[in-house]
């Protein structure tokens, strides 16, 4: 008799331990506070559209070669690269009025240039859009223009090679049939597409399409 009241003893004490142990597993664990450290690493990368803004580069993966050009122009192809990448149109506007005494960004157009571009990106009508084209041609060969300044694409120079015109095919900004058209017109006013240019001391002169 005593032998079960010491059994029974020994069991309600064995329950009531398991009980504790698994009310402390149950309760949950104290808060952890945990502070993120955001670290510049140098690195510069173009920032993306903003939400909700069209743009022609927003699935471009790409990188810009460096070039052997002047540093003046070097830094201002960079940040104009930068800015067309991310649609940037304010940004590109600035740098186009930062240095000289004007900026051709169309034909006719008259107005800011910022407003010009966000309205034919947004309408979406041209082939090829012009931040596409603009990020495009900043990364493919360059030449010297009638004034010396660095322009883009090569094509755009009195008497292209056969190199240039291959490039701007593959480039794919223009199909090989318009680039057989331009191809076939004389001289420099052969090529009509989008191209730029930039004065050796870092002035942006334009960037326009057509004649």
């Amino acid at each position: 008799m005593k032998v079960g009241l010491l059994l029974v003893a020994v069991l309600v004490v064995a329950g009531c331990g398991s009980e504790s142990a698994s009310d402390e597993a149950a309760a949950p664990p104290p808060p952890v506070t945990v502070t993120v450290t955001e670290t510049d690493t140098g690195t510069e990368t173009a920032p993306p559209p903003e939400q909700g803004e069209t743009c022609s580069t927003s699935t471009i993966r790409a990188t810009l070669p460096e070039q052997d050009v002047p540093e003046p122009v070097a830094e201002l192809r960079r940040a104009i690269w930068g800015a067309a990448i991310a649609c940037d149109y304010e940004e590109l506007e600035r740098l186009a009025l930062e240095r000289g005494e004007g900026f051709t960004f169309s034909y006719g157009g008259a107005g800011s240039a910022a407003d010009f571009w966000r309205s034919v990106e947004e309408a979406g009508t041209e082939d090829p859009l012009p931040m596409l084209a603009l990020a495009t041609i900043l990364a493919m060969p360059f030449t010297r223009n009638e004034s010396g300044s660095y322009a883009w694409p090569a094509a755009y120079e009195e008497s292209p090679t056969d190199e240039a015109w291959q490039d701007l095919a593959d480039s794919g900004l223009y199909s090989q049939a318009e680039v057989d058209a331009m191809r076939s017109g004389a001289g420099a006013g052969g090529y009509l597409g989008y191209r730029t240019a930039i004065t050796a001391d870092g002035d942006w002169q334009f960037f326009v399409a057509g004649d």
